[in-house]
């Protein structure tokens, strides 16, 4: 089994990809990688054929889509022999699907997609030219993967057109994506929560993370009498300076929430198991492995409804999904992980981590790969 990948995101998010295509390597799967990048860098996919495409990422060159698909398309036939290729994996529906799309019609080669917030929350929202394109890929790709059930609600109950749902729902799958072995290797059990209770969040300090709006419902809880403190894990991650001072302002005089610089994994794995609650209420969340995380070290999870990980777990199960807006909503659902902590961790307890483990991931897409 022979597979071309085309992957916009590998640059920025090179640790997801590199566990991915090792796995998959180990499934016995020969790979090349094409990498649309802004510069260079040093990407290790450990001897696997990678070629960068260097792109520009100003507004006027996003508008040129198609001469970006152009370019990109010409610059996969200069780089591989097509021909010699199984199938192709698109792992974006609009950026990489429409070169996986263009080789297609050029050579007949097979392609799956998979579609990620980016596709859903820039481009068939704001490009609305590219929509016919879009479904015109969805149409003609062998499988279309979603990393998680509440996309693929977004999906089919937003997107996919009536005259175009029998062409396309028949191909859907939802696959997600693998937590680091470090974690399922370090799995750690809660039984009872602290007083004050400790909530944690983990993430780049920028305003998708929606950091203000937990402070605040943090506060509306201790209006009502509630001991709880909060501790913000991801400064000089990724930084988003005007949402930063934002939250420095905000939380000057409150002893009770914390500010922390980012943090390795070993030193994430002992601030997890200082705490007992996970709580991040983000606007927007594409799959968001600090979830995961957190489960495996015990922690019962405040998380956002039609978002990431939501539909993978039964709200009340393991945590509470919210409206990200609410204030209220995320007080309570806070208040409700408190008074139901004992089940929750039990219930965590009893989760099965296979599904996010890289071997059994890598061994799905295998199988999706020869029935194309």
């Amino acid at each position: 089994m022979k597979v071309l990948h085309i992957c916009n995101g590998a640059q920025g998010y090179s640790p997801f990809y590199k566990f991915l295509f090792k796995a998959l390597k180990n499934c016995g799967v020969e790979q090349s990688v094409i990498v649309p990048v802004l510069n260079k860098q040093n990407i290790d996919y450990e001897d696997i054929s990678c070629q960068y495409f260097y792109r520009d990422s100003g507004l006027i060159e996003r508008l040129r889509f198609s001469r970006k698909i152009k370019n990109l398309t010409k610059f996969a036939i200069e780089q591989f022999d097509i021909a010699s290729f199984d199938m192709i994996h698109a792992h974006t529906w609009f950026s990489d699907g429409a070169v996986a799309y263009s080789l297609y019609k050029k050579y007949g080669i097979p392609y799956i997609i998979a579609i990620r917030s980016t596709d859903i929350n820039i481009f068939y929202k704001y490009f609305i030219h590219l929509r016919a394109l879009g479904y015109n890929i969805l149409e003609n790709a062998s499988q279309i993967i979603f990393i998680s059930p509440a996309y693929q609600d977004n999906f089919v109950n937003h997107l996919l057109s009536e005259k175009n749902k029998d062409k396309i729902l028949g191909k859907l799958n939802i696959i997600p994506n693998g937590a680091f072995p470090f974690w399922l290797n370090n799995r750690h059990e809660k039984t009872t929560v602290s007083s004050p209770t400790k909530l944690l969040a983990i993430g780049g300090i920028y305003p998708r993370k929606n950091y203000l709006s937990l402070c605040y419902a943090v506060d509306l809880l201790r209006q009502d009498g509630t001991e709880i403190e909060l501790t913000i894990v991801g400064k000089g991650a990724q930084d988003h300076s005007n949402y930063l001072r934002k939250i420095e302002n905000y939380i000057q005089n409150k002893p009770y929430i914390a500010l922390l610089e980012n943090q390795n994994q070993e030193e994430l794995l002992k601030t997890y198991r200082a705490h007992d609650i996970f709580v991040l209420p983000s606007h927007t969340e594409t799959f968001g492995l600090v979830y995961v995380e957190a489960l495996t070290q015990g922690l019962p999870i405040v998380y956002t409804q039609g978002q990431g990980i939501d539909g993978y777990f039964e709200s009340g199960k393991v945590g509470y999904a919210v409206d990200s807006k609410n204030i209220t909503e995320i007080a309570q659902a806070i208040s409700l992980a408190i008074n139901n902590y004992t089940l929750l961790a039990a219930n965590i307890k009893q989760l099965d981590f296979s599904v996010f483990d890289w071997e059994q991931i890598a061994e799905r897409y295998l199988k999706i790969y020869q029935e194309v």
